[in-house]
């Protein structure tokens, strides 16, 4: 009986590429009261309000947590389309109910066969743009193989509602009004003047373009599936294209495309919560390091209660990145890495507990102070356990996901014959070359990253390069949860952790949690997000922390949590998104 009481409740997240989707069974015996914003049935948050509506209506139409998933991220590609699309890849971290266990796909890029050699000697010379830095696109693959094994709703259902808004023209909203405006954009971006130029001048905020190749194209893969892509006439017109322009992509390339399924990382924060992300060559590792490290300090409402406790505690959180962050070049593809960094050793309660004795009051250490990478060999850290995924009283489905093209408008190649803009994902391998950084716009960062002895030469046939993206599930023993992840390069993994501080140990409700100003660390360095608190801000610097002001900082964090009955969904304002639930 308590079985036909039960109501879905499904909830999704999209961001600049990311997307979080989390569905779950309550069984509602009682109304519980929830608060004005939040929902009992489901939620989506997109970056765009158009992209949870659809998302939602996916879900209201009996999709799963992965249909809502696609097609929220089939309509960002159109209402962001600097930011990710079918020219990308993405990446699903999907928890499934019914079995208990959280899997990865990872359909990120991958290197095509024939690749300039001195490629990433260019990596410090400026901007890594142009035909040479295209990737693979994994985008379709990733969607198909998702949708595959965890899809209910047809296929093609999934593209119609983007298909339709495609049908209208299209508006240049407030976030590509800024980016065409940006300086960095204006020379690289004529390229893309056939979609949004007016003759040799960009649109404007509010004027209007059509996109009608895209549509085709989309229309033709709802039809014939992602083969359409990567074998037929799409992925033809595509090589054509892009060869022109004078990449290397291949027919044999596409075709040769697969994305990879595999179990997800997880660990258990204090006993309680766990937490689940993807493995290298993803961020996953990384962010779970961090938290690991501050586990120990006990974090709650209180330690924020005088300047003096705040600064310790912020104190804290800026080491911890300053290691995690210098850890973030190794996260090397492990089906292609010899040098595989042991990540059962850093996500090990010994090592957590050797990183906290290096971490004083200090915040003036020099670089070479947070490089981990000798100590990680050392034998008195191996890890005994293995990773094994065991979820308990978990009562429902969830799905993060974040897709990318890498910089904004990737490569700056756009293909006229199918509308499609192409990543530059090759540039993330320059992270592992330490020389530039990954997702970030590198012409506007003068300050790169120091260069480490460790220049590993990108990079074999078919490797998917290191990121940063950390979409990511967390589940108290009580069934609560939380649906996380974020976009913006180099800043995703500082600003998705302190997201999980800010709701998980300082008990912000989720809209604060997201929304309040991120610390971000780059080498020995500390950037504060305006408007971070003063006091804070003063008291590292009194205790020797470098500050470094950055130029444009494009951390964007969507989340659902689940309390009980009770479903919040909120998109950060910073990319102006917004949320949708019924």
């Amino acid at each position: 009986a308590a079985m036909s009481t039960g109501k879905v409740c499904c909830l999704v997240l999209l961001t600049l590429g990311v997307l979080a989707v989390a569905v779950t069974l309550a069984v509602l015996l009682a109304q519980p009261r929830c608060g004005p914003q939040q929902y009992l049935h489901g939620a989506v948050a997109a970056d765009t309000e158009s992209c949870s509506l659809i998302g939602r209506n996916i879900l209201k139409s009996g999709g799963t947590a992965v249909d809502a998933a696609i097609a929220g991220l089939i309509c960002t590609s159109v209402m962001n389309p600097q930011s990710s699309g079918l020219g990308g890849g993405v990446i699903f971290t999907i928890y499934n109910a019914s079995t208990g266990t959280v899997e990865v796909i990872n359909a990120r890029e991958t290197v095509p066969r024939v690749f300039p050699h001195d490629l990433l000697s260019a990596c410090a010379t400026g901007f890594p743009i142009g035909p040479r830095w295209i990737g693979v696109p994994g985008e379709l693959r990733g969607y198909e193989e998702a949708h595959r094994r965890h899809g209910r709703l047809p296929w093609k259902a999934l593209f119609e509602p983007t298909i339709k808004l495609l049908s209208e023209p299209l508006v240049i909203s407030p976030v590509l009004d800024k980016m065409l405006r940006h300086p960095a954009f204006s020379a690289p971006g004529k390229s893309l003047c056939p979609l949004l130029c007016d003759g040799q001048r960009f649109l404007k905020l509010g004027e209007t373009f059509r996109w009608r190749a895209l549509q085709q194209t989309l229309q033709a893969v709802a039809e014939h599936g992602a083969a359409a892509f990567y074998e037929g006439q799409i992925g033809m017109a595509l090589v054509e294209d892009v060869r022109k322009a004078g990449s290397s992509l291949s027919m044999e390339d596409l075709q040769a495309y697969k994305a990879e399924v595999s179990s997800a990382l997880n660990i258990t924060l204090n006993n309680h919560t766990k937490v689940f992300a993807p493995g290298p060559p993803m961020g996953g590792a990384v962010l779970m390091f961090i938290l690991k490290v501050l586990e120990a300090y006990k974090f709650h409402k209180a330690p924020l209660a005088t300047p003096e406790e705040k600064v310790e505690t912020y104190h804290h959180i800026a080491e911890a990145l300053k290691f995690g962050n210098m850890l973030r070049p190794h996260m090397r593809d492990p089906a292609f890495s010899e040098a595989q960094v042991p990540v059962g050793t850093i996500l090990s309660d010994q090592f957590a507990e050797f990183v906290r004795q290096q971490i004083d009051t200090r915040g003036d250490h020099p670089l070479s102070h947070y490089n981990l990478l000798e100590s990680l060999y050392n034998d008195k850290y191996k890890s005994m356990g293995t990773s094994h995924i065991s979820v308990l009283a978990a009562d429902g489905s969830a799905v993060s996901a974040t897709s990318t093209i890498n910089y904004p408008f990737g490569s700056f190649v756009y293909s006229n014959q199918t509308g499609i803009i192409l990543n530059n994902e090759l540039a993330d391998f320059c992270i592992a070359n330490r020389s530039i950084k990954p997702d970030e716009l590198v012409s506007l960062l003068p300050c790169l990253e120091p260069r480490g002895k460790n220049n590993i030469s990108a990079s074999a046939l078919g490797e998917k390069p290191p990121s940063a993206m950390v979409p990511s599930i967390l589940i108290s023993k009580s069934g609560d949860m939380l649906v996380i992840g974020g976009a913006g390069g180099g800043w995703i993994i500082s600003a998705t952790t302190m997201a999980i501080i800010n709701k998980l140990w300082f008990g912000y409700d989720l809209e604060h949690a997201i929304s309040a100003p991120v610390m971000h660390t780059q080498g020995d360095s500390v950037l504060f997000e305006e408007p971070f608190s003063r006091e804070v801000r003063t008291g590292l610097l009194g205790r020797g922390h470098k500050e470094k002001k950055y130029i444009l900082a494009m951390n964007v964090v969507q989340g659902i949590s689940k309390e009980g009955k009770c479903i919040s969904a909120y998109s950060d304002k910073r990319k102006l998104g917004k949320s949708a639930g019924y």
